[in-house]
């Protein structure tokens, strides 16, 4: 893996103040052409209930001769029972029209067509549950006469997704590594448009037909109530070489995220998360570098919001989609994401999609996941695959914009649209007071585990302790989630300390413990325990915890060897 070009900073070349960007025209179903399986009942049963719900015309939902559920299918197969049969129907039901020539046999490749699309009606392609996703290598189609590329990239496997991607100009480039990408981060979406050489492609796929149908479902109601929730930021602590592109991607997405007003975590350890981490009301994730889904991710009581985007930057992140477990992409289906990507086989760092374009194509341009999804990758005919409704808009409207709607129809969601509006604020210099008071005066806010934690965070970071305590008390009562009254209890009980209140600090950890039977094996929470504990002068409880920090220190049988 080498290093990438600096990242397109979009929110300076738009220079973005604060106000919201004016988004291209709404797209509809009109504009989509749905594909799926004719030998699958349930691709065709995905197909019709996103036809049926987006609108779209019955002439662009098409039928493939394609095996499913399939993963792979050959390079002639893809080229004979998908590419050339789309075309076809594409241009025989008045969608496209194209030009195309015959390109003669060439150093040892074959004669064939090379199409140019001038014309479409369309701009979007959906690929439906069950249909095959990677197209496996083909040495045939790699030219006789190669000096000017690297061994690595002499290949012609690519996910089905990103070929379809360059329909508009099949055959009309070499299959062999892969192709720049024409509209890579630009920031004019009318030019994301097949006569422009791309075809917005996504895909409704997953671990069941179930869940593919359910990406549609989960995408309409973010759009009708917006996007809530926290952002996790999962970094690596490079501070250089090669790999230091991935941290500087992710961080990026970190700081866009911020800037759209969502609360945003950034964990700078090498590894990932630890399935211990409080990681509640997940609306947004960006990290790396694990081969599955591990940490939090595991966990059965795992929050996605309604409408999350999530994606994990590894080179086989898709390689089994339609797995609940293996990799990045099936789990997070499994788990509840609205929106996510990955690649299908090894893609280099530098090849595989940039999270920060595409979080800033979605929330400054309000972008559809179609052209965002296609916007942040640097190269087609590559690994990559986009998952989730192409229409999707997950920021069609921004806080301000939202606040209305949501306070005339008593909305569930006000309460996180008030919280992007405080710290939204913060970010641009307002006085923290002035904000926390008008957060106080909210009467949502005595309801609301979210505003009342926000509140609490607000007089800590202010060093009025007393105030904190009694708010985050407060956050912890109204919590209907367990990742949150975790990660509540924990900063919790540190205030309690630094206000002399030991006992109470471990009272609040008690808590954590009996919620969270995980954190009786971490050493770290046990000795903190241990130290208030001691401060309290709680005998019995000393002795208790002196065990437990015995315990842990003791090496299991499995771990020491021994029988």
């Amino acid at each position: 893996m080498k290093l990438s070009p600096p990242i397109t900073l979009l929110w300076l070349a738009l220079g973005w103040v604060g106000s919201p960007a004016v988004p291209s025209a709404r797209a509809g179903g009109e504009e989509v052409v749905v594909v799926y399986s004719s030998q699958s009942t349930d691709s065709r049963a995905v197909a019709e209930y996103y036809g049926l719900q987006r609108g779209v015309p019955p002439a662009q939902i098409i039928p493939l001769d394609t095996p499913a559920p399939a993963v792979l299918i050959s390079r002639p197969d893809y080229v004979h029972r998908i590419q050339e049969p789309l075309i076809h129907e594409l241009e025989h039901r008045g969608l496209m029209e194209f030009r195309y020539r015959t390109i003669p046999a060439t150093n040892g490749l074959p004669e064939h067509l090379a199409y140019r699309c001038i014309g479409s009606k369309v701009r979007y392609l959906l690929l439906c549950w069950g249909l095959p996703y990677i197209i496996s290598e083909d040495p045939k189609s790699i030219p006789s006469t190669v000096t000017n590329v690297a061994p690595q990239m002499r290949r012609t496997d690519a996910s089905v997704d990103s070929e379809l991607v360059l329909l508009p100009v099949a055959g009309s480039y070499e299959l062999m590594s892969a192709v720049n990408n024409p509209v890579y981060s630009s920031t004019n979406l009318p030019l994301f448009h097949p006569t422009n050489g791309v075809f917005l492609v996504t895909r409704l796929d997953g671990p069941t037909p179930a869940l593919a149908r359910g990406l549609i479902d989960k995408a309409i109601a973010a759009e009708t109530h917006g996007l809530s929730g926290n952002a996790y930021i999962d970094l690596r602590d490079i501070h250089g070489g090669g790999y230091k592109t991935g941290d500087d991607w992710i961080t990026n997405a970190g700081a866009s995220s911020k800037r759209l007003g969502y609360p945003t975590f950034f964990d700078h350890r090498p590894e990932t998360l630890p399935a211990t981490f409080p990681m509640s009301h997940v609306g947004l994730y960006f990290g790396w570098y694990s081969w599955n889904a591990d940490g939090p991710f595991t966990r059965p009581d795992f929050e996605f919001q309604t409408g999350a985007i999530a994606y994990h930057l590894h080179s086989f992140s898709a390689a089994d989609l339609r797995s609940p477990v293996n990799n990045w992409v099936g789990p997070f289906i499994a788990k509840g994401v609205t929106a996510t990507m990955g690649c299908v086989a090894e893609p280099y760092l530098d090849l595989t999609p940039n999270p920060h374009v595409l979080i800033e194509l979605l929330g400054i341009l309000q972008a559809t996941l179609g052209e965002a999804g296609v916007g942040c990758q640097h190269y087609l005919s590559w690994q990559n695959v986009i998952i989730g409704d192409p229409l999707y808009r997950p920021f069609g409207r921004n806080w301000f914009q939202w606040e209305p709607i949501q306070t005339a129809s008593n909305d569930p969601n006000l309460e996180w649209t008030l919280l992007y509006k405080v710290n939204f604020h913060l970010l641009h210099g307002r006085d923290p007071t002035v904000l926390r008071t008008y957060l106080i005066e909210q009467p949502l806010t005595l309801r609301s585990a979210i505003l009342s934690e926000k509140v609490a965070l607000m007089f800590a970071d202010d060093s009025r302790l007393r105030q904190a305590i009694e708010w985050g008390v407060r956050a912890a009562g109204l919590s209907q989630s367990l990742q949150q009254r975790t990660r509540i209890r924990l900063n919790l009980a540190e205030w309690q300390e630094m206000f002399d209140l030991p006992a109470d600090a471990f009272a609040t950890l008690l808590e954590v413990e009996h919620e969270r039977p995980d954190y009786r094996d971490l050493t770290s929470f046990r000795q903190r325990q241990l130290t208030l504990a001691r401060s309290g002068a709680d005998r019995s409880e000393v002795d208790r915890l002196k065990q437990e920090l015995k315990r842990l220190a003791t090496p299991s049988p499995e771990k020491s060897g021994k029988p």
